[in-house]
């Protein structure tokens, strides 16, 4: 697996950080993954290593620099302020059917 220089890995980061809503984040046992039409990634830890993976084209390239492991909690913490935003928003949408539903008539 070909190495991902640091600062295209943090530059990367950024910008996923930028707009985690364009990567469709998910968290699993295995880390955190994500995707856009043209990229694919994977944060991972590895035993006390944390691996960032990215695939572009069929090529994956790894960085395991000391730099990921915040990187994993920021997007842990983004994860569940879009989870929460996303619930909140149907949470909303019921309160307002309900209020459309008993203001209607019989």
């Amino acid at each position: 697996m070909p190495n991902l220089k640091i600062q295209e890995a943090k530059l990367l980061f950024n910008k996923i950080r930028s707009n985690p809503k364009g990567y469709d984040l998910k968290t699993s046992t295995e880390g955190i993954t994500g995707k856009d039409d043209k990229i694919s990634f994977k944060l991972y830890r590895s035993g006390e290593k944390s691996i960032f993976e990215v695939t572009i084209d069929g090529l994956t390239f790894s960085n395991s620099t000391g730099e990921w492991n915040n990187a994993i909690i920021m997007l842990e913490n983004i994860i569940h302020k879009i989870e929460n935003e996303t619930e909140n928003i149907r949470v909303q949408q019921a309160l307002d059917k309900l209020k459309k539903y008993l203001s209607e008539e019989n």
